[in-house]
């Protein structure tokens, strides 16, 4: 008989002793977790705008100069192919040497061209999420957030209540209002 009343004693005091070890999820602050969309919150943002517009504005410039050089370079080309019958050999080799380099100094320029305008964006845009950063931590601290997750890094699901997005942008576009004044 005691056999039988063991077992579920044992099992009783077990389960008493598991709750009596586990912490207290009573003292625990509730979790709360945030989704912000840093790429919305530079292209909707007054400062991102105005960066985006100055990038724009220098890519245009660079395409317009670019393009210049590439038509000249066809120019050059096509004269040469129609020259090309009625040049000596030696002339030819040079002229296509000489074409040949400068096809290869345009696709150098280009390449220059291409890492300065992502030298530039590193530049406009880096500070930006920087005060990103620090916005979206203020805005934490205030409403007690314990998470923020960025929306394209990996996060599969949320629902729109967790969002932060619409307000990081109104909070920072009222920051570099106020920087301004």
């Amino acid at each position: 008989m005691i056999r039988y009343l063991f077992k579920p004693l044992s099992f009783m005091i077990g389960i008493f002793f598991i709750f009596l070890t586990m912490p207290s999820w009573a003292s625990d602050p509730p979790l709360k977790v945030g989704i912000l969309d840093l790429q919305r919150c530079l292209q909707q943002s007054e400062a991102g705008k105005k960066a985006s517009k100055g990038l724009q504005e220098k890519s245009d410039r660079i395409k317009k100069e670019l393009t210049v050089k590439r038509e000249d370079l066809k120019k050059l080309r096509e004269e040469f192919n129609k020259k090309s019958n009625v040049l000596s050999q030696d002339a030819k080799r040079e002229k296509e040497k000489e074409l040949i380099r400068k096809e290869e100094d345009f696709r150098d320029i280009v390449r220059e061209k291409e890492d300065e305008m992502h030298k530039d964006e590193y530049n406009a845009m880096q500070p930006l999420l920087n005060e990103l950063f620090e916005v979206t931590s203020k805005l934490a601290r205030e409403e007690g957030y314990t998470l923020i997750l960025e929306a394209k890094s990996g996060v599969v699901y949320y629902t729109k209540p967790i969002e932060l997005t619409d307000k990081v942008i109104k909070i920072f576009n009222e920051t570099k209002r106020e920087k301004k004044k």
